[in-house]
């Protein structure tokens, strides 16, 4: 949902379900729940997925669906991935929801909720092995436009959705096999916002669990856990302790995921066939 150029680099059938609870107590907080999936074909040269994503926040409620395909290339101890998305949404807009300091503007109608539907496309690549990774993705390349009112003409609601970029980099390093450190460096930038910038560091446990934290510049700190059943279902958990200025009035964010991540490369003698044996390591969105 991020970088469709993920898109079936796990040589998994990876599914995850995610719901993140942001500013507990805030009202009008934003709140997320994603479903998606994705694997890969042709004998790993291509990928495709699917999502689901629903995003609540204030007076607004966004609900998309969209698929996504990626072209593997590879190296003799890498692959590049690059991958594109599209996706239909439902852009809702609660009149009732909102307060305004002006309440005879006339552009808004507080007394009906209003829907509108919107095209809109990502792109991005990702480069990794077992030990690293260097991705870069682009989302709302299109610049789609959202218009409510359309059959009202005293108003005329227009939101332009701005290209988002996001970038990851990544190192998992390891002394002894049975204890991994993962380390990733996420960043976004958005026009007319601050750039946003999160560290992560992990220890991985016996590839069975894991602990870690997240520092997120300006904003928070997340400490996360997660851990392994029957080699192909995960849990994970993540809370964010607000440092920003908005910790006085929340507490906290919550996030939550579960995974299912079946091995479809083992052999009939149930060799493990795939190529990079860690990238089953994933971290929170």
């Amino acid at each position: 949902m991020i970088n469709p150029g993920i898109t079936g680099t796990k040589r998994l059938l990876d599914a995850r379900l995610n719901y993140r609870k942001q500013w507990v107590g805030y009202d009008g907080a934003p709140t997320t729940v994603s479903l998606g999936l994705h694997s890969r074909f042709l004998k790993g040269k291509m990928g495709a997925g699917l999502y689901l994503m629903q995003d609540k926040i204030g007076p607004f409620k966004q609900t998309n669906i969209g698929a996504s395909y990626a072209y593997h290339l590879r190296f003799p101890d890498c692959e590049l991935s690059a991958g594109l998305a599209g996706n239909f949404t439902k852009f809702t807009l609660y009149g009732t929801k909102m307060t305004l300091h002006n309440n005879q503007d006339a552009s808004i109608n507080q007394f009906i909720t209003n829907s509108t539907w919107v095209t809109d496309a990502s792109a991005g690549f990702y480069l990794y092995n077992d030990r690293f990774h260097v991705g870069a993705s682009g989302l709302h390349v299109l610049q789609s436009t959202a218009e409510f009112y359309k059959n009202d003409t005293t108003k005329k609601g227009i939101i332009k959705y701005a290209t988002q970029v996001n970038f990851t980099l990544g190192y998992n390093f390891a002394q002894n096999p049975d204890y991994i450190w993962e380390s990733t460096l996420y960043g976004q930038y958005v026009k007319g916002a601050p750039m946003m910038l999160d560290y992560t560091l992990r220890l991985h446990f016996f590839a069975q669990a894991f602990a870690g934290i997240s520092v997120r510049l300006h904003d928070a700190i997340a400490l996360q856990v997660g851990y392994t059943f029957f080699d192909s279902y995960q849990i994970s958990y993540s809370y964010d302790i607000q440092i920003g200025g908005l910790r006085k009035y929340n507490s906290g964010s919550h996030e939550i995921m579960l995974s299912v991540s079946h091995n479809i490369f083992k052999t009939k003698k149930g060799k493990d066939n795939s190529k990079f044996l860690n990238q089953k390591y994933q971290y929170l969105i």
